[in-house]
């Protein structure tokens, strides 16, 4: 079907409905298919939905005895359909003005997405004889309808009634409808060697924390005031203020000092980023509130080539047989989620990106490992020398019934629901069905 046929039908469709009153707001009765409680449906409805519906379907349209059914199955529709918004009415369910013009918005969107461009949707709008403004009145009927069946439903939630999906009936929905494939994932380790100041850097840094401490206690300067002018931390603005912390929240070894030390102490403790005067504030439950003065330990160019050889090494090591996960856990700067049976992931959402794209760039075999592969060595600044091990691998395939069985049944259940309640809801509705079914339009039998 061509975009401006689903465009005249539509717009036919809506012509007849929107006939289903005159200008005095008397109710025109000609050509009722149903009534519907206090919804009326024409058969010139009926008509233009079966249209659509055998065009989408491939349903050829002079086949009568086809038509006739598919007419038939359209009818129960809009019935359902009018039996919920008679009910959404009879309720009172209300909705704003913003709702409807939103979902116009969107139903706009949708059939202009079919256009290579903005003229030709205009062109196809005038050879029906509409205008924009005209189709979206046309679609406000339709958005408004369709909001108060939804807004219905939400209130009537609990009212649904309970029903069963059987495998057949999602396997059935499985084989007829593509799923889709299941992404690449991958099982992997990694390890990440940071670069190291040189023991003159880490001496330089000791000394000048010494220095400030023997300030500190010989001079009764106060600490707030000594961080401000000698930390080289982000937090030296603020005095060298960190706040309430708890276990996890800072490097194991500065961490490790603060919370055996009593309110009031003050030590020397060396990190990853240097040397560290430590003085505890306060303490409550499970925090410790402290500030600090650090001298960072400055890494260089050598200190960075130093972990880079020490990483090709572990890389050669593993090649000869040594295992990937130990060396990681005794050199590696990261072990947060570390595993040595690690669960698959999603290649495309692993993250950080050095992570992906070390997965998705060449890797080595590794021999005698059971399919294991390693990267290079890759440069993560300012982490480090990063290198995963793949452990195994799945390939994007076709998503199988079992994988997301339950998804097709979740997929099948909500709509079943709605049906069964509809049809408790039929039979409390007055319903007048006068449709004969299918006639040609051309009135031809």
């Amino acid at each position: 079907m061509t975009v401006r046929l689903i465009l005249a039908l539509l717009l036919a469709a809506g012509s007849a409905a929107a006939q289903q009153r005159d200008g005095s707001g008397r109710l025109v009765l000609d050509d009722i298919a149903a009534v519907v409680g206090s919804e009326i449906i024409l058969s010139s409805e009926i008509k233009m939905l079966t249209i659509t519906t055998a065009q989408q379907r491939g349903v050829d349209v002079n086949d009568t005895t086809a038509m006739r059914l598919l007419s038939l199955e359209v009818m129960e529709k809009e019935i359902s359909e009018n039996v919920l918004l008679h009910h959404a009415r009879a309720a009172k369910i209300e909705v704003t003005n913003d709702e409807v013009n939103r979902l116009v918005e969107s139903h706009l969107g949708e059939l202009r997405s079919r256009y290579s461009s903005d003229a030709a949707f205009q062109r196809d709008l005038a050879a029906v004889g509409q205008t924009m403004v005209g189709l979206k009145e046309m679609y406000r009927q339709q958005a408004t309808e369709e909001l108060l069946r939804q807004k219905y439903l939400q209130e009537h939630s609990h009212e649904l009634p309970q029903v069963k999906i059987t495998e057949d009936e999602a396997r059935e929905l499985f084989e007829q409808q593509p799923m889709g494939n299941s992404p690449e994932q991958v099982k992997f380790q990694y390890l990440i060697v940071p670069p190291e100041p040189g023991e003159a850097e880490v001496l330089r840094a000791k000394a000048r924390i010494d220095s400030l401490y023997r300030v500190f206690l010989e001079r009764q300067v106060d600490f707030a005031w000594l961080a401000e002018h000698n930390s080289d931390g982000p937090s030296a603005s603020s005095g060298g203020d960190l706040g309430f912390f708890s276990r996890g929240e800072m490097v194991e070894e500065f961490e490790g000092a603060a919370f055996s030390m009593k309110v009031g102490d003050v030590r020397m403790v060396q990190t990853k980023f240097g040397w560290h005067l430590i003085r505890v504030e306060a303490r409550r439950q499970k925090e410790v509130k402290a500030r600090h003065i650090l001298a960072a330990a400055v890494i260089g160019e050598d200190d960075w080539q130093r972990a880079y050889n020490l990483t090709e090494s572990l890389r050669e090591r593993i090649l000869a047989g040594e295992s990937f996960y130990q060396l990681a856990m005794e050199y590696s700067d990261q072990k947060e989620g570390m595993s040595q049976s690690p669960s698959f992931s999603v290649v495309a959402n692993i993250e950080p990106a050095e992570f992906r794209d070390a997965l998705w760039g060449e890797l080595t075999p590794v021999p005698d490992s059971g399919g294991h592969r390693i990267s290079p060595v890759i440069e993560m600044k300012p982490h480090g020398w990063l290198m995963v091990c793949e452990l195994e691998r799945k390939e994007e395939a076709p998503l199988a019934f079992e994988d997301i069985k339950h998804q097709v049944i979740e997929r099948l259940e909500y709509p079943k629901r709605i049906r069964a309640y509809v049809d408790q809801l039929r039979k409390k509705t007055y319903i007048d069905v006068r449709f004969e079914g299918w006639s040609p339009l051309d009135g031809s039998s």
